[in-house]
């Protein structure tokens, strides 16, 4: 299962409605956090997600709507007896600040906590996924990250399998393990009945940013598409200004890269009690929705 849970949705601040940003993704019993705002623990809670099996943090940039949350997390994991390690990811600084986090208050860790600085390129393999960084364009040093799935095996042909001479079974379980088969002094190879092998789905997560080349390049062909929906398209100016995307760019590019499925979050507070001119804006683009807290989507796999 790949599941993704918006924990905080909003810019800048909380709201009554929006907490500030987080995002979790769920995949195969692992949890991995792109984000930590103000309160996200308590989100967390809120979606009983739980902290087993988080090991992994990445923080898109070091403005405090999306880390300032780590430190309260970080104490919460120690008081329910956390001794995993946990990594936390991030830009320039990303190393220094993690210490810093260490240093807070008079608290004995009984797990190790690792900062580790990625720049554009670098990645992180997991157990059957790897996560990308890639640049962004924002006001400070920032990542953006892709989570891309290993390939798959591509499918059976169990009526050329049997044509051969086969059965189901082991024969059939040898063979999708990638390993020949011997049958009346003939050897059948894998690739005579396995088709070639399907990608895996991929899920890009923006942080805050201008449209920009290496968002588009990133976001190719991917199934899902977390994207900067900051502003309104009168507000263009001032989104260019701080360095933010309008929804309808963000939607214009996810359209040009072929995104399959676009989700705009890091709403403006302006916007806590109506997001009317953010939907309208959006209407067109049929991929595209604006994000709430606590919405839960499973990608599925296209094939």
């Amino acid at each position: 299962m790949l599941e993704v849970i918006f924990l905080g949705t909003g810019g800048s601040i909380p709201t009554p409605g929006r907490n500030t940003s987080s995002v979790m993704l769920r995949y195969e019993g692992e949890k991995i956090l792109f984000d930590c705002g103000e309160g996200t623990q308590r989100q967390m809670m809120i979606a009983k997600t739980g902290t087993k099996n988080l090991k992994r943090i990445f923080i898109s940039h070091f403005h405090a709507d999306h880390f300032i949350g780590l430190p309260g997390l970080i104490q919460t994991m120690n008081f329910n007896g956390r001794v995993e390690d946990l990594a936390i990811y991030g830009p320039l600084y990303a190393e220094r600040f993690v210490e810093l986090i260490k240093s807070m208050g008079y608290c004995k860790f009984r797990f190790n906590i690792i900062g580790k600085e990625l720049k554009e390129g670098d990645f992180i393999d997991g157990d059957n996924y790897r996560i990308t960084a890639f640049k962004t364009d924002h006001n400070v040093p920032s990542l953006g990250y892709i989570f891309q799935e290993n390939d798959r095996l591509g499918r059976f042909n169990v009526e050329k399998a049997t044509s051969l001479g086969l059965k189901p079974g082991p024969s059939f379980a040898k063979l999708c393990s990638g390993l020949p088969v011997e049958l009346d002094g003939k050897t059948i190879t894998p690739e005579m009945v396995i088709g070639p092998k399907r990608s895996g789905r991929k899920i890009v997560y923006s942080g805050d940013t201008r449209p920009c080349e290496s968002l588009f390049n990133a976001s190719k062909g991917a199934d899902l598409l977390i994207a900067d929906g900051t502003l309104e398209s009168d507000l263009k100016d001032w989104a260019m200004d701080t360095k933010h995307s309008t929804v309808r760019e963000s939607a214009e590019l996810a359209r040009w890269a072929s995104v399959k499925r676009l989700i705009l979050t890091h709403i403006s507070p302006r916007y806590s009690d109506n997001i009317k001119k953010l939907k309208d804006e959006i209407k067109e683009f049929d991929s595209a929705i604006i994000a709430e807290d606590f919405l839960k989507i499973e990608i599925p796999f296209q094939d």
